[in-house]
């Protein structure tokens, strides 16, 4: 059924049908119409999701580390004044993504990163209360992107 699956033959057809490697394996998920804040989820399994969806997938960098980073408030607020917005909700696309000035950090602040966000997923799990945990992870990426503390503060009272 493919020619049919992936025709214009509407309501059955598919529009811009992706490759199911998308779907699977180790990925960052996120909402392509962001309300109030961007969200980026880690996942490791299948996940079949619809153009409403964005799915992020790199061997560059852990995955982890890259959750932590794009959820921190400072690439919130970058994606605010540098990324898209349609009207107040952020537009989480390839090329706002694509722009994000990504810092590398050494490994001994990635691994600790990485173990907050594995935390974070652990409680999130359990609907438990993330935010000191989330709180710490925007102190350390403050600190690996050299903000001042008038920059931090800027960043922290940021909505």
């Amino acid at each position: 059924y493919s020619s049919i699956i992936t025709s214009d033959n509407k309501p059955y057809g598919l529009h811009r049908a992706r490759d199911e490697k998308f779907f699977k394996g180790i990925k960052i998920i996120s909402l392509r119409k962001s309300v109030g804040e961007p969200v980026f989820i880690y996942n490791e399994g299948e996940c079949y999701v619809s153009q409403t969806f964005f799915s992020i997938k790199t061997d560059r960098i852990n995955i982890k580390y890259l959750t932590g980073l794009f959820n921190s408030k400072l690439i919130a607020f970058w994606l605010r004044y540098m990324g898209k917005m349609q009207g107040s909700n952020y537009q989480i696309d390839k090329e706002p993504l694509m722009n994000i000035p990504i810092k590398i950090a050494d490994k001994n602040l990635e691994n600790k990163i990485i173990e907050l966000v594995e935390e974070i997923i652990e409680l999130k799990k359990l609907n438990k209360d993330t935010q000191d945990l989330e709180n710490q992870i925007d102190e350390m990426v403050y600190n690996l992107y050299g903000l001042t503390e008038d920059e931090k503060e800027l960043v922290r009272n940021f909505k």
